[in-house]
């Protein structure tokens, strides 16, 4: 735990360093999904987060940090994992875990209008772990990320591995992740776009997680921004719908 602590406050003080650079977003933003992950009843999940993103080059540097409130089975982690342990119906709320992410732009070709970058996450165990805010454990993600434009639209994808922290009770399996979507402008301040999600499952003898998200963007000004999106969830251990907004502020 202390070494995961060291490595928040080094990479939270890289990130707050670069606040007054130009090139650097303060978004906040609101999350809400509803799902029974193969229960009898629904378990209802809300976040508020605060994130950060400075980009200087070709590094790319994040953070962030929700607030949870979660209504339904006690034994439902935020992300949907069904932990190993009897759940009973409750209300819980609090921190959740800091996420921290590093990403380095490999390429971009000027000519082909395409590029890659790869990417890198830790997810840290700041979210209470005895109320199921969080596993407790630290994960690792890392995902090589392609991207291009095509008369215009925007075509862009991942594949990643996640690397899980083990508890007392649960050995996870380590994942391999996709995505695969297009976003395309309607006018010079929106755009469109559907990004399709497939992760396996952390655990042995659970469905894989499958969904499909529509979103809109919307940057009236230079220094503004709201992003919107609706998600779809397919099997058990995707929320049936989600959905969520944020509002970006650019320095």
């Amino acid at each position: 735990m202390k070494r995961e602590l060291r490595i928040c406050l080094i990479l939270a003080l890289s990130v707050g360093n670069a606040v007054a650079a130009q090139e650097t977003r303060i978004s906040l933003g609101a999350y809400f999904s509803t799902g029974d992950y193969g229960a009898s009843s629904n378990t209802d999940i809300q976040s508020l987060s605060l994130g950060i993103r400075h980009k200087t080059g070709p590094w790319t540097l994040k953070a962030s940090l929700p607030w949870l409130r979660i209504e339904g089975s006690s034994n439902v982690l935020p992300d949907g994992t069904v932990i190993s342990r009897p759940g009973v119906r409750k209300t819980r709320e609090g921190l959740g875990d800091i996420n921290l992410g590093v990403g380095y732009r490999l390429f971009y070709d000027q000519t082909r209008r395409i590029g890659a970058s790869l990417r890198g996450k830790v997810k840290l165990p700041t979210a209470d772990e005895d109320e199921s805010l969080g596993t407790g454990e630290t994960d690792y993600t890392i995902e090589l990320a392609p991207y291009g434009l095509w008369s215009g639209t925007t075509l862009f994808g991942a594949l990643g591995y996640r690397f899980y922290g083990d508890t007392a009770t649960t050995d996870y399996r380590d994942v391999w992740l996709a995505r695969l979507g297009f976003s395309y402008p309607l006018t010079a301040e929106q755009a469109i776009g559907v990004s399709a999600s497939y992760r396996q499952n952390n655990r042995a003898g659970k469905d894989d997680r499958r969904s499909l998200m529509l979103f809109h963007s919307w940057k009236p000004d230079p220094a503004w921004g709201l992003q919107t999106y609706l998600i779809k969830g397919f099997g058990d251990s995707t929320a049936d719908l989600a959905g969520g907004a944020s509002l970006i502020r650019n320095f």
